[in-house]
């Protein structure tokens, strides 16, 4: 049983919406210095996030180059051409 002088309190994460803020802390820090260790990008870009919360939040919404909504004419039908060649799975990749 640990004594409670020497346990390590954990760093308490915040959860839930993020605010502006934190979305330029997290773009501003990756764009610099690249993302490497997830959870150390929490602490350098100074967020009292998670690692994974850091990583998807870049992945799915801060990300240069990220597409948002439809597909176009011609995406739609090399998917439509792709799925009638190879089906729902891909074999032997």
């Amino acid at each position: 049983m640990r004594s409670q002088q020497g346990e390590k309190a954990k760093p308490k994460h915040r959860k839930g919406l993020w605010s502006p803020e934190e979305d330029n802390k997290l773009r501003n820090h990756i764009l610099n210095h690249g993302h490497g260790c997830w959870s150390s990008v929490s602490i350098k870009a100074g967020l009292q996030r998670n690692g994974k919360s850091c990583r998807l939040r870049w992945i799915n919404y801060l990300r240069p180059g990220l597409k948002k909504g439809m597909f176009s004419k011609q995406e739609e039908e090399t998917i439509l051409t792709l799925h009638s060649m190879l089906g729902n799975k891909l074999h032997n990749i």
